[in-house]
Parts: structure tokens; sequence; C-alpha cells
């Protein structure tokens, strides 16, 4: 019989460590193929905030979606998990990085990735199976 430490690790923890992994992956290509595009196009700078609140939304989409295709069960739970942990380490980053964050804008972010993140956890866990 497995303890229930070990189930919690495997039903729970497990999903969304990879989830985020994956998450933050497809984030950050998306903010690098934004800056290129930056780089090589003349698009206002006011384009840049919604570019990366877009990009992390896609980030925890894909968390959410890998998380519950790994879980296989409460695909929104396990995505609205990994849309808050990606905002929350995003948040952090910004604190470390600059010193302080908009409560507005990080609000903001939150919601979306969290909403974002259950999308992708619904999709992953009603998708067809092959």
């Amino acid at each position: 019989m497995k303890s229930r430490t070990t189930q919690t690790i495997r039903t729970v923890v497990r999903p969304i460590g990879v989830g985020l992994c994956v998450g933050i992956i497809t984030a950050t290509l998306l903010l690098l193929g934004a800056a290129v595009l930056l780089w090589q196009v003349d698009i206002p700078r006011g384009a840049v905030t919604p570019l990366a609140v877009i990009a992390a939304a896609v980030g925890a989409l894909a968390a959410g979606l890998t998380a519950a295709i790994c879980a296989g069960q409460r695909g929104l739970l396990m995505g609205a998990l990994c849309g808050t942990a990606m905002a929350l380490i995003l948040l952090t980053v910004g604190l470390i990085r600059s010193g302080g964050v908009d409560a507005g804008y990080a609000a903001l972010k939150w919601a979306v990735m969290t909403l974002c993140g259950a999308i992708g956890g619904l999709i992953g866990v009603n998708r067809k199976r092959r």
C-alpha cells in the first residue's frame, strides 16, 4: 500500500510541476518571439504590456493543459493552480527585479492567468484519447 504522501506527490505535485515547466518554457519562447517582433517591426511601446499578458496567458493555458493531461483528473483545479503558481512566480520575479509592481496590473495578470490555466485544464482533461 502506497503512503498518502507518495500518492499526493503523484496525483498533484508532479502534474503541477510538469505543467509549470511547460508553461514557463512556452511563455518564455513567446516573449522571445515578441522581443524579436518588437526589434524588427516598428510597434508602439504601448503594445509591450498586452504582448506580455498574452504570452503569460498562453503559457498558463499550456501549463494547465499539461497538468491536466498528466493528472488525468480535476482539470479545472489543476489548471487554475498552475495559472496561479505562474502568476506568483512572475510577481516574485517582478518584485525582486524592479522592487515593486503595479497592484492593478498584477491582479489583472493573476486573473487572466488563472482563468487561462483553468481553461487549459478543462481542455486537457476532456480531450479525446487516442
